[in-house]
């Protein structure tokens, strides 16, 4: 069950754009190039935007929009983490390797919310995660949600499919 944002986030043009970059300044020869799968920051950016047309804006663990993440964040249902003093983790997807022994690879890698990623971390294998743990995370995002302010048209309810 997939939980889609009604804005649909993720399809914009703004959002793709902006996400083109901040992905390409992600990009480290070593960690995804000579240690994963990724020849180049433009190869991880087209694969980045492919995974998340595939992926529908949605985290791959929760199944969560992002556009739904950040509709929470700006009403202040869910917290941020500040990185760099500027920057903060939670209002885009994260690059996660499932399998935490392996490479940053087209294989391995999938995009996930900040909050799944800060759960799973090294602990948890990807099966246990998404059998035990994916589930409870996406109860807390849609409790969260019911707490929304609402709009004419009700825009802040999650289509689900």
């Amino acid at each position: 069950m997939k939980q889609f944002d009604s804005n649909d986030t993720y399809l914009t043009e703004n959002y793709r754009a902006r996400e083109r970059i901040r992905v390409k300044t992600l990009y480290s020869r070593k960690k995804h190039g000579l240690l994963g799968g990724f020849s180049s920051s433009t190869e991880l950016v087209d694969w980045w935007m492919n995974k998340i047309d595939e992926q529908n804006g949605c985290c791959a663990y929760c199944e969560t929009s992002i556009g739904l993440i950040n509709k929470l964040i700006n009403a202040g249902l869910l917290r941020t983490r500040t990185v760099n003093t500027d920057g903060k983790r939670s209002p885009c997807l994260e690059l996660e390797r499932m399998n935490a022994e392996g490479g940053y690879s087209p294989e391995n890698c999938a995009l996930i919310c900040y909050y799944c990623n800060n759960d799973k971390s090294y602990v948890y294998s990807e099966d246990e995660y998404r059998k035990f743990f994916a589930p409870a995370r996406a109860r807390h995002f849609k409790y969260l949600a019911q707490n929304l302010p609402s709009r004419a048209g009700s825009e802040t309810e999650d289509r689900v499919t």
